[in-house]
């Protein structure tokens, strides 16, 4: 979109110092931003949600007061909203490190969450075929037609992975699976207890293991949007949680032979990158076409 492509460089400018910058691609940033016990300002930096329909109206107020002349949508709504935010701040992006300021890890402390390719293909189809402003109408086929042919926001998969797996020994970087904190979400929350250096207690801990799981997240209205930006489509069939399953696997409810024959072929476009990298699931990523 045009209003996208003008603000790539407002991004790449924007202040980071006294920032703690949650860099992802999967889901779950919601629940790593829901640490109840911090005294941070949550504010979204990205620039999907950037319509009107899908911002609330009191920040639109707030930033039309400062900007009576600038449109939310292309004006950088939250871009401002960070800048304007107090310090410490936790910012959620889903861009890759290339278009971020070329100094982030030496401001920010940055989380990246890396998860199964066939995963993150179903839950995003299912992201931008519910939700209005993304404004897609096709069905799964399609959706895998374009992820293979790289035509999708924050697209190539490969390239923004291979950017963050780079600098994965930044002491400023902490690189995470999906899959691992399904498998011990406690334990992962430890690790970023002990990353971001916040010292919570046990209990304190525990609590925000339990709030930020699945079932917590899709219980809270905090963390659904109206019902009014999803589409007509989404709202007939009864698609109005924003977090949906969480589940590993579940690619493969999805996936019809040709479909994975397609996919199959797109996974070797990153075996270079997919070989480095300990994925929890890689046998996933070995050749099942014949299976």
């Amino acid at each position: 979109r045009r209003g996208h492509r003008n603000l790539s460089q407002k991004r790449h400018d924007v202040d980071t110092r006294d920032c703690v910058d949650d860099e992802e691609w999967s889901g779950f940033q919601r629940g790593i931003q829901g640490f109840p016990q911090r005294p941070v300002a949550f504010f979204e930096f990205d620039s999907i949600h950037a319509v009107h329909r899908d911002i609330r109206p009191d920040l639109v107020a707030k930033f039309l007061s400062r900007h009576p002349d600038r449109d939310p949508r292309t004006g950088g709504i939250f871009l401002e909203l960070a800048e304007m935010a107090p310090a410490p701040r936790t910012i959620k992006t889903h861009l890759p490190f290339s278009l971020l300021p070329p100094d982030i890890l030496e401001t920010c402390k940055v989380v990246y969450v890396a998860r199964n390719p066939r995963d993150v293909c179903v839950s995003f189809y299912h992201h931008q075929s519910s939700l209005g402003s993304a404004e897609f109408i096709g069905d799964f086929s399609d959706f895998v037609d374009f992820w293979c042919r790289d035509l999708y926001l924050q697209a190539p998969f490969w390239g923004h992975l291979k950017e963050a797996w780079a600098k994965r020994q930044h002491r400023n970087l902490l690189f995470l699976f999906y899959e691992d904190m399904k498998e011990n979400h406690m334990r992962e929350v430890k690790r970023l207890d002990a990353f971001l250096g916040t010292g919570l207690s046990e209990e304190q801990l525990r609590q925000v293991a339990e709030h930020t799981s699945i079932s917590q997240m899709k219980s809270r209205s905090s963390v659904n949007p109206p019902l009014s930006v999803y589409t007509e489509r989404a709202r007939k069939e009864g698609r109005k949680d924003f977090i949906r399953k969480g589940a590993i696997g579940d690619w493969v409810n999805y996936f019809t032979p040709e479909l994975e024959t397609k996919f199959q072929a797109w996974l070797k476009t990153g075996e270079e990158i997919a070989k480095e990298i300990p994925f929890k699931y890689k046998a996933e990523l070995a050749d099942t076409s014949g299976k």
